[in-house]
């Protein structure tokens, strides 16, 4: 069972056995049976029964963010980073106009968006996140821009879904 908020998921290998735990809940407290999930916390959910599959998108979540950072119309890139591309700690701003420049701009926001696919469905996104966030305290021009490149990524490839069981 997951529960978040006043949402809640029960899966399992017995359908007899969900529905007993679903009366046994429904006695307690009232429940509202929405049959099975299609989506939970964003993330759309699609099942595959006959070839034994499930998979997660978050496809509108990526169209959303692209939008909110203004970034929707961005040609995309077939990698998250740059190969090889390093980032250390000497890539912090190097004056005050980079600083409070950088300041106005939404780096964390950004990152935190990029880090919640990449936790649910998008782990292909995950090194560069981790690494960008490195950078969260004080970010500078190349790190911003290395984070719209992970979102132009996203933006080429916004219809790729996790999927797991098959072969």
């Amino acid at each position: 069972m997951a529960i978040h908020i006043d949402d809640c998921a029960l899966t399992g290998s017995s359908s007899a056995l969900i529905t007993q735990y679903k009366q046994k809940l429904n006695a307690c407290f009232p429940l509202t049976d929405l049959g099975p999930v299609h989506w939970l916390l964003g993330i759309k959910i699609t099942r595959n029964r006959s070839a034994r599959t499930i998979s997660l998108s978050q496809q509108q979540y990526i169209e959303s963010i692209l939008a909110q950072f203004g970034l929707q119309d961005a040609c995309g890139y077939a990698t998250p980073m740059v190969p090889g591309a390093s980032y250390t700690l000497s890539d912090i701003p190097e004056d005050a106009t980079e600083d409070a420049q950088m300041g106005q701009v939404p780096y964390r926001e950004a990152i935190g968006s990029l880090m919640y696919a990449s936790v649910a469905t998008r782990p292909d996104i995950t090194f560069a996140v981790s690494t960008l966030s490195q950078f969260l305290e004080n970010p500078r021009q190349i790190h911003w821009e290395a984070m719209k490149r992970v979102m132009w990524y996203l933006s080429q490839t916004r219809d790729l879904e996790l999927t797991y069981g098959g072969e």
